[in-house]
């Protein structure tokens, strides 16, 4: 079985365009939430949320038809093919594939074509509705950049993007491709808004995870793509290494549409399989992204799934949720958080978690409150990505041995 090498990183979100602009801030636990001003947001009494500034949005380059998450996409899979030093005479185009994870898709766009014509206006472009298929952001990578392996787009709420990742490694490993682009975008929308409106989980004014003061999440968009190569195809042509994908654990709650398992049990099910499948020690991992929404049940029912898995170690472990300074954004989640995890692994250096200020009895680890921290020899590190209706992926990744070009 190959090995698959991480060669290239790229990432849009509220914090700004760019591994070098955002990585930054995020170590220092900066916040960018601001009130929504896309249409229809004006509806919504609380409106906070990451929202991408328009001036990124805007290029030349981009066709007037493009969706608000395809631009997305572009941007940051335009960079990550830029990191990667993207050898166009290294592959074939067959053998490169591109997986894509969603969660709305072109919902925005939709909703301008259905307020148009509940107006009654004469004529409504149609393309509007060209990119609200689930397939839209993985078919358009594909043409744009010529890439005509293994093409497919998961659909699995918030996890969509870490299981993507996780079956393009594993097409790598089999031979089914030698390379991937893995792609999360994900662009506001009222759909996703009103539905954490209705069941109130939106933060009415700080997203604090694992504070006891907490009061739910702040949404967010943005996209991120990983290159990923088989390791000696990556290591011949002396590709810049992120890190290794060692292994990925998938599992369901099979309890309820929107809450996790009280005890965590499927997040448990997720990490167990990775580690094993890495054949890891479970003290052996340095550093956990977690899933860390800031709402009530999710936080509790992680931080007792962390605790059961990784016993004793739990304490000694670096945690923290870089949702408090994205925003939650749903289907790019996933892509976006690996890329700060893979970061964190090659820079040796571990992001906090924001507007942690008075930590939760129930939540007795160490998420890092305020400010990241530089580490040594840290090896291993995990991405948690815990989805509405129990779909739960836990990425694991291993130091790469490239040098940063």
């Amino acid at each position: 079985m190959s090995r698959v090498a991480v060669t290239g990183l790229g990432i849009i979100c509220c914090l700004g365009q760019g591994v070098h602009k955002v990585w930054p801030r995020v170590m220092a636990g900066d916040t960018d939430f601001r009130q929504i001003s896309l249409p229809g947001f004006d509806q919504f009494q609380n409106r906070l949320g990451g929202q991408v500034a328009d001036d990124l949005l805007r290029q030349a380059t981009f066709s007037a038809r493009l969706s608000r998450h395809e631009r997305l996409g572009w941007l940051a899979a335009t960079e990550a093919m830029a990191d990667a030093a993207w050898p166009e005479a290294h592959y074939k185009d067959s053998e490169v594939g591109v997986a894509a994870g969603i969660g709305a898709a072109g919902m925005l766009e939709a909703e301008e074509w259905l307020a148009g014509r509940e107006q009654g206006r004469h004529f409504v472009p149609p393309w509007k509705l060209h990119s609200y298929p689930a397939s839209s952001l993985a078919d358009f990578l594909a043409a744009t950049f010529s890439l005509a392996g293994p093409r497919f787009s998961i659909a699995t709420a918030c996890s969509s993007s870490a299981t993507s990742l996780g079956f393009a490694a594993d097409a790598i490993r089999c031979g089914r491709a030698k390379a991937f682009m893995v792609a999360g975008a994900e662009g506001l929308s009222r759909l996703t808004y009103g539905g954490f409106h209705s069941l109130h989980s939106i933060a009415p004014a700080r997203c604090q995870p694992f504070d006891k003061n907490r009061r739910g999440i702040f949404l967010g968009e943005g996209a991120g793509v990983l290159i990923l190569e088989e390791w000696q195809a990556a290591k011949a042509r002396r590709a810049t290494i992120y890190g290794e994908v060692l292994a990925w654990g998938l599992s369901s709650d099979a309890y309820h549409m929107t809450a996790p398992h009280p005890d965590g049990s499927g997040a448990v099910q997720a990490m167990n399989q990775a580690l094993h499948r890495a054949a890891l020690r479970p003290e052996q991992l340095g550093y956990i992204n977690l899933h860390g929404t800031g709402t009530q049940h999710n936080d509790v029912a992680e931080s007792k799934a962390v605790q059961q898995v990784f016993g004793d170690h739990s304490r000694n472990l670096l945690l923290s949720s870089t949702k408090s300074m994205t925003g939650h954004c749903l289907g790019a989640a996933g892509a976006i958080e690996s890329v700060f995890s893979l970061l964190a692994l090659h820079e040796q250096e571990v992001p906090p978690t924001a507007g942690l200020e008075s930590p939760d009895e129930e939540c007795p680890l160490n998420y890092l409150p305020g400010q990241g921290r530089r580490v040594t020899d840290m090896r291993y590190v995990m991405n948690n990505v815990l989805a509405f209706g129990g779909n739960n992926v836990a990425l694991l990744f291993g130091r790469g041995e490239g040098e940063r070009r």
